[in-house]
């Protein structure tokens, strides 16, 4: 039936885009000739043209409901309010598409209805934000029904007469842009976040200049474009492309807000194309936003991008990036690795120009695959303000990744953690960050909004795979502080053949505490899979408490020392900083060997962390939950390795990747480590030389010179084991 009604319309005389004076945000004539020719020879498009009008059909045949605003995310009221922006451009295109009234006459009628609810609403009832709404909690959604409705209200803009033009303009979307720039009498904060380089701003940018092209307001778009003063020198779209992307196009914010960001950034974009040419948006800054587009694609594992600052699981399937990688496509058709990426992990395409491009190209077979490479994204908008690492394993085969943070803070979404490690394999996060303790859009979990945990433990230190000192969180987790700092980017290397090398410092996260960490990721002969060599030296003048955590995903096989387990009661590790939520579940010292082994198992494999220690040396056992009485956090766990009344100290680790289990078949291979001991041979201000010896006689040497990183530099270092030399910052010795 579907099949019938999308052949009847494609047979229909071309409507589209019928009065010439009025600018197309998301179709052209052209596009649209393209897609009516090729009906019924690229499946994708015909697929989502037959879900976009099933859509359209559904809305008409319901009941209008505006209703008043009450509910936080999740409730009623809010998702009332986004479906019916889905709603009005799924009728927006039907009506562009298939000439039909009823379409467009639900969009006018729609309109009409918000246009009388807007004047009588003063700011939303729930008091969760700082910029709250007025048909939503926060502004920020505000902006996001916008975006949606400046879309369906160009679609048919020719359709309403002009009085009802004059209706819509008058009550609602002047009123609302205006009030997305300068918020209402009692709270002028958005006025801020409307200039801001934030993820917000480029929300509310975005929904401002959209609607002043719908209307043909000049000064709209102007304001959205240079911000409300004009100039570009305060606020606007073109100063967030500026302030926001590093030259590599990472976003500051960190990848899952790239993947939020890279929405309006990239609807926007295409509008500016459309209606403002002259300003080659999409090669502005040397092409900027399709490196965004880009860059968000490598930070991912699996599809899923890699958690980091505040973040929950999402990945290539996301609308967002649905939009972000058709429109990239439709603006350079040359990157075919866009069409793999829509091809393997999206299932559907935008019922638009760039939407038909992506799907008929697909079907053409030009796709190429999708590659991963070993790279450094830095931040910052001149990029010298650290970056994040990515270590990928050469054979696509053994799927691994392992990642070192290293940046700036990240806006409000920032977390206080530097030089945090994570690692991916076979499928799974196997040391993870915890991203945020968020519940998005559950409303019985406070309102969909972040839970008070979000600040009291996912933001903070011990929630991350990096050095904890004094049980403090980086920067005493004071947000201004943290924002004036951030690490740098010692050395890194991905061109030497199984062998990649990042290291990075930071001397400002904690009073008195320099940190610099080098992790190594080498693939050898004599061990299954790659492994990794986790270098942490910490240097002070006082004495501290060190802590090492380890976020591990999976279940634990075994502990090579003695433990006591807390078998009928548990008390939280702490009392403040993240501390306070970890459940204290184990703990034990090592006094037979100098290498502490925690293995675990995650999926099918095996995984082993060897840690140098002493007999003084704590193992902690922890798991997040305590002082949690909404049960706001997840049971997730971690292994601490404790270092107490130290000045200096260096945690070195031995990460390896081992075994299998096969549950069908009820057997287990290599399920123990290969790893004999580790050794620091040597380990100076000037020089750290480490050793992790493996069976088999084997063993890997790390060498870094921890004072240049001169590559050019020679290196000579006398130890009890004999001189080691090398060139440059680091040298990787394998036996």
């Amino acid at each position: 039936m579907k099949k019938l009604f999308l052949t009847f319309l494609f047979a229909l005389p071309a409507f589209i885009l019928t009065a010439g004076e009025h600018p197309s945000l998301l179709l052209t004539k052209k596009g649209v000739a393209a897609m009516r020719e090729a009906h019924g020879k690229v499946p994708a498009f015909d697929a989502v043209m037959v879900r976009t009008l099933a859509g359209a059909d559904a809305a008409v045949a319901s009941e209008i409901v505006v209703p008043e605003p009450r509910d936080g995310g999740g409730g009623y009221t809010h998702e009332r309010h986004k479906l019916n922006y889905y709603e009005m451009v799924d009728c927006g295109i039907a009506w562009q598409v298939t000439g039909e009234e009823k379409y467009a006459r639900r969009v006018a009628e729609m309109l009409a209805a918000y246009a009388k609810l807007y004047p009588t609403l003063g700011f939303h009832p729930m008091t969760l934000s700082k910029t709250p709404g007025r048909i939503f909690w926060q502004t920020l959604n505000e902006s996001v029904w916008l975006v949606h409705t400046a879309m369906a209200y160009d679609c048919v803009y020719d359709y309403m007469t002009p009085a009802q033009r004059a209706d819509v303009e008058k009550n609602l979307f002047c009123p609302m842009a205006d009030f997305l720039m300068n918020g209402l009498e009692g709270n002028r904060g958005n006025n801020k976040v409307f200039n801001k380089m934030h993820n917000h701003a480029t929300w509310a940018t975005s929904a401002v200049g959209m609607i002043g092209m719908a209307m043909g307001d000049d000064t709209l778009v102007n304001k959205a474009l240079y911000g409300t003063d004009e100039t570009g020198k305060k606020g606007g779209f073109i100063r967030q492309l500026d302030y926001l992307f590093s030259p590599d196009g990472y976003f500051t914010e960190g990848a899952y807000y790239q993947r939020y960001a890279i929405w309006p950034f990239m609807v926007f974009a295409q509008c500016i194309e459309h209606s403002r040419p002259d300003l080659k948006i999409f090669a502005y800054r040397d092409g900027i936003l399709l490196k965004a587009v880009s860059t968000l694609l490598q930070l991912a594992y699996d599809g899923r991008f890699m958690r980091f600052n505040d973040s929950l699981e999402k990945g290539y399937d996301a609308q967002e990036l649905v939009y972000a990688v058709n429109i990239a496509y439709n603006a350079d058709p040359s990157n075919k690795m866009l069409l793999d990426a829509a091809a393997r992990w999206q299932d559907w395409v935008l019922p638009t120009d760039a939407g038909f491009a992506v799907a008929r190209d697909i079907a053409r077979g030009e796709a190429q695959p999708l590659v991963f490479r070993s790279a450094l994204f830095r931040d910052g908008r001149r990029g010298d303000e650290g970056g994040v690492a990515v270590l990928r394993s050469t054979d696509p085969a053994l799927n691994s990744a392992l990642t070192l943070k290293a940046t700036s803070h990240g806006l409000s979404h920032g977390h206080y953690d530097k030089l945090t490690l994570a690692y991916y394999d076979n499928g799974n996060e196997i040391l993870a960050d915890y991203g945020a303790a968020r519940w998005l859009n559950i409303e019985a979990k406070y309102k969909g909004h972040y839970t008070p945990e979000n600040k009291t433990f996912a933001m903070q230190t011990i929630a991350h795979n990096t050095l904890v000192v004094d049980e403090q969180s980086h920067f005493g987790g004071d947000y201004d502080e943290s924002m004036k700092h951030h690490s740098d980017i010692y050395f890194a290397d991905f061109a030497r053949e199984g062998v990649q090398v990042v290291s990075a410092k930071e001397n400002n996260a904690c009073p008195g505490v320099r940190m610099h960490r080098t992790a190594a990721y080498v693939t050898t002969s004599f061990l299954q899979y790659p492994l990794i060599l986790d270098i942490l030296r910490a240097e002070s003048a006082a004495e501290h408490r060190y802590d090492y955590p380890m976020w591990y995903n999976g279940h634990l096989v075994s502990l090579n020392f003695p433990y006591e387990r807390a078998l009928s009661t548990m008390s939280a590790l702490g009392t403040a900083n993240g501390y306070q939520h970890l459940w204290r579940q184990a703990a034990g010292h090592n006094e037979a060997s100098g290498t502490s082994i925690f293995t675990w198992i995650t999926g099918n494999r095996f995984y082993s962390l060897s840690t140098l220690t002493t007999p003084a040396s704590e193992m902690v056992l922890v798991e997040a939950g305590a002082n949690d009485p909404d049960f706001n956090l997840r049971s997730e766990k971690a292994y601490i390795v404790r270092e107490e009344g130290k000045k200096n100290h260096t945690f070195f680790s031995s990460i390896e990747t081992h075994g299998t289990y096969d549950l069908q078949v009820e057997q287990s291979d290599n399920l123990t480590s290969s790893c004999l001991g580790l050794r620091l041979v040597a380990d100076t201000p000037d020089y750290t030389v480490a050793v992790a010896d493996y069976r088999g006689g084997h063993s890997v040497t790390l060498c870094v010179s921890n004072r240049t990183a001169d590559a050019a530099v020679r290196h000579s270092v006398k130890t009890s084991e004999g001189r080691f030399e090398w060139i440059g910052p680091y040298d990787v010795k394998i036996k």
